[in-house]
């Protein structure tokens, strides 16, 4: 795993308070749904603060790239990774 995705995980975890265990979290988590992490729309919020807040990253809701982003741990990490790199 990628230092971003270890990052990532860690923060969601903590700030989150995921139920689920992180040792279980991995690339290919889904962040949202039971079969995932089971974060909500609220959840995306907190979620968008938090990249911000620690990657300097920015999440907009009308770009089809920030959405797509958010759909397991892994194209998350890729995101901030991609947006880190260009800034």
């Amino acid at each position: 795993m990628s230092e971003i995705q270890l990052k990532l995980i860690d923060l969601l975890h903590k700030n989150l308070r995921l139920k689920m265990p992180i040792s279980e979290i991995h690339a290919d988590t889904s962040i949202f749904g039971k079969s995932g992490l089971g974060l909500d729309s609220v959840d995306a919020l907190e979620i968008a603060v938090l990249l911000d807040k620690h990657f300097s990253v920015r999440l907009d809701e009308q770009d089809p790239t920030s959405r797509a982003a958010l759909t397991t741990i892994g194209s998350l990490a890729d995101y901030i990774h991609t947006k880190t790199r260009v800034a």
